[in-house]
């Protein structure tokens, strides 16, 4: 995969090869050293339930902060909380950080442990339970079993 990123940035240089093949094998051993692998894999069906999930969660975030942006009078309590994780180490901790720092209106400043700070658009919304959900269908995407939350169907 290293190898298809590099021909896409060089646009395909045959030039650029021999510079590519030390970076490649640096990155490559790089990211073995930084992020070991992990007993955990994603499972195909979970990743296309997990990227649907994504998307539409996305979409609806990105318009609840757009509509903050446009109509000032809302009111906007920024701020932190931390949870504790029900995910185990590795990867599907990690996806979780990262897709909560994706969605609009959160941001993950913190991943120790099984803790996890998230910097909030807004503290008054109830955040947990977003979190509880990504967290579920991080779990699923995994194959990992998590008890859903409230109001979920597994």
């Amino acid at each position: 995969m290293l190898a298809v990123v590099w021909w896409m940035l060089t646009v395909g240089d045959p030039s650029a090869w021999g510079f590519g093949a030390v970076v490649i094998a640096l990155v490559a051993a790089l990211s073995v050293l930084l992020f070991p692998p992990s007993i955990h894999r994603l499972r195909p069906l979970g990743l296309l339930q997990f990227m649907a999930y994504f998307l539409g969660h996305s979409v609806i975030a990105g318009v609840d902060v757009a509509r903050r942006l446009l109509t000032p009078s809302l009111p906007i309590k920024p701020g932190e909380i931390t949870l504790s994780l029900r995910l185990p180490e590795g990867g599907p901790r990690w996806l979780l950080a990262n897709t909560l720092s994706l969605m609009p209106g959160t941001l993950s400043v913190h991943l120790e442990e099984n803790q996890l700070t998230v910097h909030c658009l807004d503290t008054s919304d109830a955040i947990e339970p977003g979190v509880r959900q990504a967290e579920f269908q991080v779990a699923r995407a995994f194959g990992i079993t998590l008890d859903p939350p409230e109001g979920v169907r597994a």
